[in-house]
């Protein structure tokens, strides 16, 4: 798990398998104001628990995919689907809101059984100024909290 920006800021915990999107969000978010905590999986999210965090939101893609590399003495990871480890993410951080994001389309989730109910949806491929509307829109008022954030550009776009 890696860790920008600085502790006494608004924590978002990223969630996905793509170091694109977790570059994307960290490098966008940061601008915002917000300490940035990326994971590639479940387990490594799991850490920030022992870290004890407070995280206001977690953004979680759909399919999360194992690593293809991992060091000797790595926990094996599997395969997840966001949405159905959803719930033991709030129990871990339960004063994070959620935000989904993925590829597929809502309805295609719930086409696949995987209905993520009221819980705020992001369809990639997004542009940081549509990540950070939507954080804010999710989290009023603590945008921009904690100083003055690197301005990284807003030259990264994922799809």
């Amino acid at each position: 798990m890696q860790t920008l920006n600085t502790p006494e800021k608004p924590i978002v915990l990223v969630i996905d398998d793509d170091p694109q999107i977790l570059l994307l969000c960290s490098r966008s978010l940061q601008r915002s104001g917000f300490t940035i905590l990326t994971a590639s999986g479940v387990a490594a999210a799991k850490e920030a628990t022992a870290q004890r965090r407070q995280v206001v939101l977690l953004i979680v893609d759909v399919l999360l995919r194992p690593p293809v590399f991992r060091l000797p003495g790595q926990e094996v990871e599997k395969a997840a689907n966001g949405i159905e480890v959803l719930p033991s993410l709030q129990r871990l951080f339960p004063h994070a809101l959620p935000l989904i994001i993925s590829a597929y389309t809502k309805d295609e989730l719930v086409a696949q059984g995987h209905d993520a109910g009221t819980t705020a949806f992001l369809q990639k491929p997004f542009d940081p100024s549509t990540l950070r509307r939507t954080v804010e829109a999710l989290l009023p008022g603590l945008a921009g909290q904690g100083g003055e954030p690197t301005d990284f550009g807003d030259d990264v776009w994922v799809d």
